[in-house]
């Protein structure tokens, strides 16, 4: 296994390792986890996010979002991407149990931006399903 040269890259391995837990536990992708310490952020970040959009999976989508979680907390990648925009692209699919993902939001942008870009993201015309995962945000990170 080598580290991903790109975020497709990072995609077929991150989802490899993860359909490969029920025969070696976890250990590939922790072994993959510990490769992504030399990969450029913006690798891991578009990958990560590829899975938080990720419809396509369905049996596995907490277990994927978990590990992709595990990777935000671990690795913490940098990125300036605007947070409306991952609000966007990944709020609706995103699993509520997964809690690295709004703490990693935080890390990332600061509590005072975090606020500001979700109160402007209320003020879109969301859908209940969005609105109970902003809700949900807001809770975790006791906004």
């Amino acid at each position: 296994m080598n580290p991903p040269k790109t975020s497709e890259d990072f995609i077929l391995e991150f989802y490899h390792s993860i359909d490969l837990i029920d025969t070696l536990g976890d250990l590939r992708i922790r072994q993959f986890i510990t490769r992504l310490e030399k990969v450029d952020d913006t690798i891991i970040f578009n990958g990560i996010i590829k899975t938080f959009e990720d419809t396509s999976r369905e049996k596995t989508l907490y277990l994927d979002q978990k590990y992709a979680g595990i990777i935000l907390q671990k690795i913490n990648p940098k990125t300036e991407i605007d947070l409306t925009y991952i609000l966007n692209s990944t709020i609706a699919n995103w699993n509520k149990s997964v809690e690295e993902f709004p703490f990693w939001i935080k890390e990332n942008y600061g509590m005072i931006n975090v606020k500001a870009k979700i109160i402007d993201f209320e003020r879109q015309d969301l859908s209940d399903l969005q609105k109970d995962k902003i809700k949900t945000i807001k809770w975790w990170l006791q906004i």
